[in-house]
């Protein structure tokens, strides 16, 4: 099962090592932890999170200022978000429900109380992983940012075939994207690395250039986060770029049938 993030911000560094060894030994996850809430902020704009527990009561930018922050920016004000709160913020628990957050936790948490919680708030996300294999960060980063800003789906990225291998060992992906850009040799090498490998030959397998990615991944028809990734792509690979791309003699070289009409 893939393992989602959780970013825990509070000022009690206690807090943040109990809610860590808590929920990582119990459910599926990693768990971040920061001190205060800008930090917090870089860190979700950064990378995907699939839950924020966000203490209210803190010294230096506290959870109020740091909800009305997610919420103003549309990179991450939808990021699911359960408030940490002393039994007595009555008025801040108003407060950060004006906010559109109704889901807290009380302060001290019992153990079995925050992982069933948690894991209540968790099964309510359906992201599907996608895997992006390239040999430029730089550009493998803006399809990143192109599939989670779009879509409803989680990107990770792989520059090495090693890479790629625990990526795909560790985590639950749907779709296999390669840069039409990478070169021949580390692109023939990565393609016969999937389709000779039985745990993963089964991956739809999609390749296209960044400009085109918005584009093929609107045609997949990715909108619904309920619905399985694989069940909507093509078992062929997509190359919706020019032919003398290195793709197009890669697929045809490992045997997979090109489907040119994207």
């Amino acid at each position: 099962m893939r393992k989602k993030k959780i970013l825990v911000i509070d000022d009690d560094e206690m807090n943040l090592q109990i809610a860590k060894m808590i929920l990582e030994r119990k459910l599926p996850c990693e768990v971040i932890g920061v001190d205060n809430g800008l930090e917090g902020l870089d860190v979700l704009r950064q990378q995907h999170v699939s839950l924020v527990l966000l203490d209210i009561m803190m010294p230096y930018f506290d959870g109020i200022e740091t909800l009305q922050e997610i919420r103003s920016d549309e990179r991450i004000k939808d990021v699911p978000i359960m408030m940490l709160t002393a039994s007595g913020d009555v008025e801040n628990i108003q407060k950060v429900g004006m906010l559109g957050v109704t889901d807290y936790i009380k302060k001290p948490f019992m153990p079995a109380d925050l992982i069933n919680r948690v894991a209540q708030k968790l099964a309510q996300e359906h992201y599907s992983g996608v895997l992006l294999f390239g040999d430029d960060e730089e550009a493998l980063q803006e399809m990143r940012i192109i599939i989670e800003e779009n879509f409803p789906h989680e990107a990770s990225i792989a520059t090495s075939i090693p890479k790629a291998q625990k990526i795909l060992s560790e985590t639950e992906i749907d779709l296999i994207i390669a840069d039409a850009d990478v070169k021949f040799i580390r692109g023939f090498k990565f393609m016969s690395f999937i389709a000779n490998n039985a745990e993963f030959d089964k991956i739809p397998f999609a390749i296209t250039a960044v400009a085109n990615l918005l584009d093929l991944v609107e045609k997949l028809n990715l909108e619904s986060p309920e619905e399985d990734i694989s069940e909507k792509v093509p078992d062929s690979a997509v190359v919706p770029a020019p032919k003398n791309k290195m793709a197009n003699v890669v697929t045809t070289l490992i045997g997979y049938d090109l489907d040119v009409k994207i």
